[in-house]
């Protein structure tokens, strides 16, 4: 679903205001957090939003993300929802969102799944990757990943996708433990040399050493400061190549299928929700 000009600038305007209540919790209560993924890039390389992206992507070290969690509710404003599967019982990923319950964004992938299905801002934990055994827990995570997948509205899925998903589904009927043996799992190591976003899109190019998230700068986002990795350069050559680079026009939009984005209706008032 394309989005026109008035509307790209209202979600972002939400999305914003979002980020800025999560910072200043943060702040409030001294919590490690850092930009991460296309809104690192877009602080570097546009001060602010790169102009197509939908979505705003910070991520905090396990010990702040699981703090964070514990206290950011009972200070957000009552539109905004801290979901996690914890508190939404039918969301079915390991990583946080706020959303705002006033609004509608509606991705394909989650349509007919119960949940608060607001704009909202992505928080994920950042965990400590395994030195030893990795090969058992890639398998793990891709196992417990296809378990969780198969319940998914996902086009053009290879056939081998589709059938390892129904087999692990007759073996595995509740999708929520799979969610729930997954978060135990990102869980597992307490130290190490590497970090890892267990949840986020980039694959192997999750991990990443330590030491470079071990201290933060501020970067310029639109109109206020985001923290970034200290070794931003780092963090976005290793992701991106030559990020400072734009990609083809052909290329410029949103990474996020929806079938409803409304910024001035929550979600619930589409009746299929």
């Amino acid at each position: 679903m394309e989005m026109i000009k008035n509307q790209s600038d209202k979600l972002k305007k939400i999305q914003l205001e979002m980020l800025k209540i999560f910072i200043e919790i943060c702040e409030k209560h001294s919590l490690s957090y850092f930009a991460v993924g296309g809104t690192l890039l877009g602080a570097v390389r546009h001060k602010g939003f790169i102009p197509w992206d939908d979505d705003i992507d910070v991520a905090m070290p396990r010990k702040d993300y699981e703090a964070f969690l514990s206290l950011a509710q009972k200070h957000l404003p009552e539109h905004l929802f801290l979901q996690t599967h914890k508190t939404d019982a039918a969301y079915p990923c390991n990583f946080a969102k706020i959303r705002n319950s006033n609004t509608a964004f509606v991705e394909a992938a989650l349509s007919e799944f119960r949940i608060n299905h607001g704009v909202y801002i992505d928080i994920f934990p950042l965990d400590y990757y395994p030195e030893k055994n990795r090969l058992i827990f890639e398998i793990k995570k891709q196992l417990l990943n296809l378990r969780v997948s198969a319940d998914l509205k996902v086009k053009n899925r290879k056939l081998k996708t589709k059938l390892a998903s129904a087999f692990l589904s007759f073996l595995m009927p509740d999708s929520k433990k799979a969610v729930r043996m997954k978060e135990k799992l990102f869980k597992a190591n307490p130290k190490g040399k590497q970090l890892v976003n267990n949840s986020g899109a980039w694959g192997k190019k999750e991990i990443f050493p330590a030491v470079w998230c071990c201290d933060s700068v501020m970067l310029d986002f639109e109109n206020i400061k985001i923290k970034a990795p200290k070794e931003f350069h780092k963090f976005l050559s290793y992701v991106y190549g030559d990020y400072m680079t734009f990609p083809p026009k052909t290329k410029r939009k949103g990474h996020h299928n929806c079938t409803v984005i409304d910024t001035d209706k929550s979600y619930l008032e589409y009746s299929k929700l």
